[in-house]
């Protein structure tokens, strides 16, 4: 897919289109569901830059430093930048919810996910299915 230029899309039109997405995010009823939709979506490498975003960030709320998450994630400083910025982007209240978010560990029972799914249909994203395990 060619990479969009978000200025080139009347401001009106983005909206719509980011809406839509985000409510049919909001509609998926089940984990299976987020799971088979992003594996479906994204591509292997997308889906794995979006997961180290989120390692980089549950780093950052516990303290780390640049430097130790620079060399053990492999990542750039300005994507840890880009990532602690989006960390305090908003209000009081969303830091508290997104740390809150970030610290929760899945349980055995929230990780189970059907046998024939997405991850299973494509080897390339087997991978993904064992993070789930």
């Amino acid at each position: 897919m060619a990479k969009v230029k978000s200025h080139e899309i009347n401001s009106k039109e983005r909206y719509k289109i980011i809406g839509n997405f985000f409510d049919i995010i909001a509609n998926l009823k089940s984990k299976k569901e987020v799971v088979d939709f992003f594996v479906g979506l994204l591509t292997p490498s997308e889906n794995l830059m979006v997961a180290r975003r989120i390692q980089i960030a549950q780093l950052l709320i516990e303290g780390e430093s640049y430097e130790t998450i620079k060399n053990k994630l492999k990542v750039s400083f300005q994507t840890i930048t880009k990532t602690e910025r989006w960390l305090h982007s908003e209000d009081e209240n969303y830091n508290s919810w997104l740390a809150k978010c970030l610290k929760i560990k899945p349980s055995k029972n929230n990780r189970e996910i059907e046998k024939e799914n997405l991850l299973d249909r494509y080897s390339h994203h087997r991978f993904i299915k064992n993070l789930l395990k």
